[in-house]
């Protein structure tokens, strides 16, 4: 039985593109492998990725696997514009953003607690894994998405996947659900829908100053070209 989905950890070494282009073409074609994704790439690796994919008459990719929540929405920048372009399905992966946008973390703590992924990851990792989330930031988001839950009678985690659900370009997000319990709490997120102002108050939280040039190309993204 061929397998449903291949998804890839992407290189950034032209030749290897287009190695992986003929191989994985050939793995499709032979029914080894129905659909091809790719895993943590950049918009320019995706666009020359299918540039080649559509040149050559290989199969394209189909999946984009990104890092994408309400903590980390740099991919909107470019990677979900290239997707939609593309018709490429974005699954994002740690949805949750390891834990933190499940309520569980609030302000005003100062470590996390044993037998939770961020303390697994501060110990396997040997890093300041709090340290690098506690700020205004973390908790202006937290915050705003606590408040939307119990306003709509929801989970903290079932709120961010809503959002992450209603955002243009993905599917569906991967949860890592550890027990049944958190897989049922993940299924809640479906079925339902955030109001316009819940889903603005959310953007505002987590909407994060633009670099250059992305700053540049928002302010000018609804004016008339000028003669």
């Amino acid at each position: 039985m061929p397998s449903c989905a291949l998804q890839l950890i992407w290189s950034r070494r032209l030749p290897e593109i287009r190695r992986r282009g003929t191989t994985l073409d050939t793995l499709v074609k032979a029914g080894k492998v129905r659909y091809l994704g790719a895993s943590n790439l950049s918009a320019s690796q995706l666009q020359r990725s299918q540039d080649l994919a559509h040149r050559n008459g290989w199969e394209p990719y189909v999946s984009l696997q990104p890092l994408y929540n309400l903590l980390a929405r740099e991919v909107e920048w470019e990677l979900v514009p290239v997707s939609l372009a593309e018709g490429v399905g974005v699954i994002p992966w740690s949805p949750l953003q390891g834990g933190w946008l499940t309520g569980k973390y609030r302000r005003g703590m100062t470590a996390a607690e044993p037998g939770t992924r961020e303390a697994r990851y501060q110990r396997e990792l040997g890093r300041e894994a709090w340290r690098e989330r506690d700020n205004e930031e973390t908790w202006r988001v937290v915050e705003a998405v606590v408040a939307v839950a119990e306003e709509a009678g929801r989970t903290p985690a079932q709120v961010a996947l809503r959002w992450l659900l209603g955002r243009p370009g993905v599917t569906a997000p991967i949860v890592g659900a550890r027990t049944p319990g958190q897989l049922a709490d993940s299924l809640g997120s479906t079925g339902w829908e955030l109001t316009p102002d819940q889903a603005a108050r959310l953007d505002a939280a987590s909407e994060r100053p633009l670099p250059y040039p992305y700053d540049v190309l928002h302010r000018f993204r609804d004016r008339e070209p000028q003669d």
